[in-house]
């Protein structure tokens, strides 16, 4: 159920593994990941000064093409635990092989997922949603149809410097997204310069033109920085089915991965938009809010991951398992403190979004089950991306897949629409509860194997 993890004989420098080295990794990856969620904080709160309408429609619209995107985008992730073994291994020369089987993976994946996301007329009716909603999201979803290769060839990049200590990159990119996305909204949600109107749809719209641009210049940047010269192919390979395969293996569970983990959020959402316009911009709210503290451990894991990548790449397992005790304890702490702040602002917090009283009232509700939640999905988070960093991408699907999924997902929708064992359906604080639970267990499951199997390798590497 795992890859084996490939050590490479001791006789070169590991990374710097300290607390101070782990921040100074995921420092910029916070500040990148922060800028992508100021991009769905500004649709939100552009959408929902709209009307309740159109925040619902975005909140369809983007909880579909999250639930796909991500899907594929977790696929081409699979690229930087190979890559980290080749940087720490000082095998640089491989790294640019590697982009190039990733682009024509990315190919494959874009001949698949652009017409699914095309198909409005399954995520309209998943959401069972008319009118004016329907027509929004549907128009919202055709534009993120047209954005979809390229987030794929963002992701190459943004895996790639990652994995290389360059994250400074993906973090002045995406703050430079961030600068654009409003006054780009403003232009085709309000119809500026001529143009029509095009309401919450036209998030999408902005949307597919700066991933667009950020695609090209991620790829100029690789291509004419100095630094990067030495990572860059001597030329254009044809596809090797073998290079391939290896990042597929990797790469297929890491995306089935956070798809269970991204979906059942997603997927909430598609169901709670049954229970009308008050649920729906509830939830999107308290998402928004708890996904914006996701960005901490997400960005801790993501350094994690490649740390204990370089490790195993230069021969210090050692050094891996010391990595995997620090970060998850330093998460842990983090994500304590940030739930205690959440509880104690939750209502100055709501009030930026929304002026609705039963939308705020009802976000009240459900934002308690973020504050719970929290520390277990930055634990359960961060130790599937140090199991990545061991070339170890099935053992997180598959708990994914029982905990988020059977436990959060079917569970939720028990206690939503069917009834519970205490009163009868809960509605979208049902949905929050299973939730919860499932990513409790996720957190228990994933972090006792990761310490378990980072011993195990250390223990195996010095019998050896």
């Amino acid at each position: 159920m795992s890859e084996t993890t490939e050590i490479q004989p001791r006789r070169l420098a590991p990374p710097d593994i300290s607390l101070r080295g782990l921040i100074r990794l995921a420092s910029p990856l916070f500040v990148a990941n922060m800028a992508v969620m100021g991009n769905v904080t500004i649709d939100t709160i552009m959408a929902g000064r709209m009307g309740a309408e159109h925040l619902a429609a975005i909140a369809l619209g983007g909880a579909s093409t999250a639930c796909l995107n991500m899907l594929l985008i977790g696929i081409i992730q699979g690229l930087s635990p190979i890559c980290g073994h080749h940087f720490g291994a000082r095998k640089f020369e491989l790294i640019g092989y590697e982009i190039n089987q990733a682009f024509y993976i990315v190919c494959l994946l874009s001949l698949l997922g652009v017409p699914i996301l095309a198909w409005t007329g399954l995520w309209t009716s998943l959401g069972q949603v008319t009118g004016n909603i329907a027509r929004i999201a549907s128009l919202y979803l055709l534009f993120s149809a047209l954005a979809l290769p390229f987030a794929l060839i963002s992701r190459i990049f943004i895996s790639v410097n990652a994995a290389i200590n360059r994250a400074r990159t993906t973090m002045w990119v995406s703050l430079l997204v961030l600068a654009l996305k409003a006054p780009v909204n403003a232009v085709f949600m309000y119809g500026l310069f001529g143009l029509p109107a095009l309401g919450g749809a036209g998030a999408g719209l902005a949307n597919a033109v700066l991933v667009f641009a950020s695609a090209l210049l991620y790829l100029m940047i690789f291509c004419k920085d100095p630094a990067c010269r030495k990572m860059r192919a001597q030329r254009l390979s044809g596809p090797d089915l073998r290079a391939m395969g290896a990042q597929l293996r990797i790469g297929l569970p890491i995306g089935l991965s956070v798809f269970f983990e991204v979906s059942s959020f997603t997927l909430m959402a598609i169901f709670i938009s049954r229970l009308g316009a008050t649920a729906i911009s509830a939830h999107q709210i308290v998402s928004n809010i708890t996904s914006t503290l996701y960005m901490v451990p997400l960005s801790i894991g993501i350094a994690s991951s490649v740390l204990v990548a370089q490790s195993l790449g230069s021969g210090h397992p050692e050094a891996a398992e010391e990595m995997t005790h620090r970060a998850l304890r330093f998460t842990i702490l983090a994500a304590a403190a940030a739930s205690a702040l959440l509880y104690c602002f939750k209502g100055e917090i709501i009030g930026i979004y929304t002026h609705e009283g039963s939308v705020a009232a009802l976000a009240q509700t459900l934002i308690l089950c973020g504050v719970i939640y929290h520390t277990f999905d930055a634990t359960q988070s961060v130790s599937s991306f140090i199991l990545r960093g061991y070339k170890i991408a099935w053992v997180p699907m598959v708990v994914s897949g029982l905990s988020l999924w059977c436990l959060g997902l079917g569970g939720g929708y028990f206690l939503g629409f069917c009834g519970s064992p205490l009163d009868g359906p809960m509605g979208a604080l049902g949905f929050w509860i299973a939730c919860s639970a499932g990513l409790i267990l996720a957190a228990l499951c994933l972090a006792g194997f990761a310490l378990a199997h980072a011993r195990h390798v250390t223990r195996l590497n010095a019998r050896n």
